[in-house]
């Protein structure tokens, strides 16, 4: 039986995905990321699912030696990491990077200079891909894990207004003007008032990785 750690029992779950690009690709990757530092991603800030994301390149010569007797790496690639946390299962973030057509976009943009990349087109070739490329989280921290992203924005709204209500009933009020207060202080905050509790474990993958030829 899998054990799965308490950490990642909950509503957000982490990614890593770290794959190769050839070092003549070097200079590609680093203009692509500049130029998405620079670019209002909106579309992105719509996709409420995510937490965090975030995509770094990893020199050859910048990885890491533990000790000075241990032998330099002789790899032919630079490292691409892409590291993210998320609301819902895997296939669902992975469906919506694809299905999305402006968010596509952007992934064959970010990933067109990692070797093998599929581009996200067909579906099952892009999962095969980023499923194969993904390390196994070992560690995650998670503060609310039974909150998802809008779960916390509307928890930092319904702040906000419960303090503007406090500071509204400050003085001494009636009965009456009180319970007109309250009532459209909760008429407001309703929508505020979400659920939150940790979901069911997901399930395991359905895309198993397979063995890949790299191209240099």
């Amino acid at each position: 039986m899998t054990m799965t750690p308490k950490h990642l029992i909950g509503k957000s779950n982490p990614m890593t995905v770290i794959t190769p690009v050839a070092r003549w690709k070097r200079l590609g990757t680093w203009l692509v990321l500049f130029i998405f530092r620079h670019l209002p991603l909106g579309i992105v800030k719509q996709l409420a699912f995510i937490h965090f994301a975030r995509w770094i390149t990893i020199k050859r010569e910048d990885l890491p030696r533990l000790t000075e007797d241990q032998p330099k790496e002789n790899w032919p690639y630079d490292l691409y990491l892409f590291t993210t946390n998320f609301n819902g299962s895997w296939d669902q973030y992975i469906d919506a990077f694809g299905r999305i057509e402006s968010v596509s976009k952007g992934l064959n943009m970010l990933w067109y200079t990692s070797s093998g990349f599929p581009g996200p087109w067909p579906m099952r070739l892009f999962k095969r891909y980023i499923h194969y490329f993904e390390y196994p989280q070992y560690l995650y921290y998670n503060a609310y894990p039974g909150a998802a992203v809008r779960d916390i924005d509307m928890a930092l709204q319904l702040e906000r207004k419960l303090d503007d209500f406090v500071a509204r009933t400050e003085k001494p009020v009636d009965d009456r003007e009180f319970e007109v207060l309250f009532n459209a202080f909760f008429d407001d905050v309703a929508p505020n008032l979400g659920q939150t509790g940790r979901e069911d474990v997901p399930t395991n993958l359905e895309h198993r990785a397979q063995p890949l030829e790299l191209s240099q």
